[in-house]
């Protein structure tokens, strides 16, 4: 149990910093509701023990290692999610104008 807190803990330390990382080279910016975020980072950081890869939390597996290349985060799919909808299905990344939805 030890080992699987700590692995978790390291992919937790390891996705914050990688986002935050693509925040200040990317156009984006992070999602504005921080429990959001909160639950993404901390979805990434159980996949990356779980798989081994920081899978997007939101989308299925298939199973087959190439396939999934593309729901490795920042997914394949982001850019044009934040295009059309102002952030991205995950709500882990945003357009720097997007101010949040209403719910």
């Amino acid at each position: 149990m030890a080992e699987d807190e700590a692995a978790f803990r390291e992919a937790r330390a390891e996705i914050e910093r990688m986002c935050r990382e693509y925040v200040e080279k990317s156009p984006y910016v992070f999602y504005p509701d921080p429990k959001r975020v909160e639950g993404v980072v901390t979805g990434l950081a159980k996949r990356r023990v779980r798989f081994g890869e920081f899978y997007c939390p939101c989308r299925l597996l298939s199973g087959d290692a190439e396939r999934d290349k593309a729901i490795i985060c920042p997914c394949e799919y982001h850019a044009e999610e934040i295009e059309r909808q102002g952030y991205c299905h995950c709500r882990l990344f945003a357009a720097p104008d997007f101010k949040g939805e209403e719910e």
